[in-house]
């Protein structure tokens, strides 16, 4: 099958959506489906190359402040291209947005994927995503043969806008389950952290929607050792390490590690903490199930999902310090939930996952 398959930014470009769509292309490709991934241009990459068994093509854009226009020839490929199957990846980007009026006349059934609404939740503006998510996104999708939701919550935000339930399929996001076993140890002597002292985990950078203020309050009360992992993309650390201080907790900030440091942090830490406002899934707690860390994670994403599995906790804001201090001070069932989820985590294994792509994908040719 010849699958095109479509993403804002890719590689070398690093985030959510490119990270699911460089796992479907190369285990795509790995299956023998002919895989073009058509992206934005990236400084110091070609516009044409080999990755992994697939061809990347990226397109020159237009760019007016923080708005990006693609060329024609990216619409036209996109929907003449010759492919079998396109399928289009998260909404509000270029990639996708300029294709919504070219939906109808394209030569290829469309899989689209919206890897949450982020806008929606996080930066509303009620009259533009009215009108984009109750009008111009479910006006586009009639003319999608299947819409794949990342959680039952994604699911049912998009019946509630006017797609049809006979379109929609639960699909979520992958990994491999493979690079958690046999994690490395180290990162408690590396970093300077007691071997005995309680401690909290949090890898995912410190952006807006991910409320790290609230894993300081949670530190504090439980007096555990915090470490945060993760990029300060907004330019938050300074007021988070004032809160810190007045709070009296325990918290050091680890900026970009390598993967070897996350992975141990994985294995030495006693819970993992996920405060977020919004998550289009929270993959970091599959991540964490995976290494028989246990979380502790307010409801948004597959949190409320994943925790019925007995990997973690999934929990209103309000109980979200408690639940993080009772669940510290209780290795007997910490131990049971990182069980409970290294053996759940399995579930979401990435070919596992491209299993079922591939079932919609050759199910949507067929019709």
């Amino acid at each position: 099958m010849k699958v095109l398959l479509t993403s804002h930014r890719f590689w070398p470009s690093v985030g959510g959506t490119e990270e699911v769509v460089a796992q479907l292309a190369r285990r795509l490709a790995a299956r023998g489906h002919d895989v073009t991934v058509a992206t934005s241009d990236e400084p110091g990459r070609p516009l044409e190359e080999a990755r992994d068994g697939y061809r990347i093509r990226r397109f020159a854009l237009r760019r007016v402040g923080k708005l990006r226009f693609p060329p024609r020839g990216y619409l036209d490929f996109a929907r003449k291209g010759g492919h079998d199957l396109v399928h289009v990846h998260g909404q509000r980007v270029w990639s996708t947005d300029y294709l919504y009026p070219l939906f109808g006349s394209f030569r290829a059934p469309i899989v689209f994927t919206a890897h949450g609404f982020y806008q929606w939740h996080v930066e509303r503006t009620p009259l533009v995503d009215d009108a984009y998510y109750k009008v111009v996104l479910p006006r586009a999708l009639r003319h999608a043969a299947a819409v794949t939701a990342l959680t039952r919550a994604e699911h049912d935000e998009l019946a509630a806008w006017g797609v049809p339930d006979e379109k929609l399929h639960v699909v979520p996001d992958g990994l491999d389950v493979h690079a958690f076993r046999d994690l490395p140890p180290g990162f408690r002597a590396k970093h300077g952290y007691a071997a005995d002292a309680p401690l909290l985990l949090y890898a995912g950078g410190l952006y807006r929607n991910k409320r790290v203020d609230r894993l300081v309050d949670a530190a504090a009360k439980a007096d555990a050792d915090l470490a945060v992992l993760g990029r300060d993309a907004h330019g938050e650390r300074a007021r988070l390490e004032a809160l810190a201080r007045e709070r009296g907790a325990r918290v050091r900030f680890h900026g970009q590690l390598p993967r070897e440091d996350v992975l141990s942090a994985f294995r030495e830490a006693d819970v993992f903490a996920l405060a977020s406002d919004f998550e289009g899934f929270g993959l970091v707690l599959l991540e964490a199930m995976a290494s028989g860390l246990p979380f502790v994670a307010t409801r948004a994403g597959a949190a409320p999902e994943l925790s019925r599995l007995g990997g973690g906790l999934s929990v209103e804001v309000g109980r979200f310090p408690d639940a993080v201090r009772d669940l510290l001070a209780d290795g007997a069932r910490r131990a049971e939930m990182g069980r409970k989820g290294r053996d759940a985590a399995a579930r979401y294994d990435w070919e596992r996952v491209v299993d079922t792509y591939v079932s919609l994908y050759e199910e949507v040719a067929r019709a």
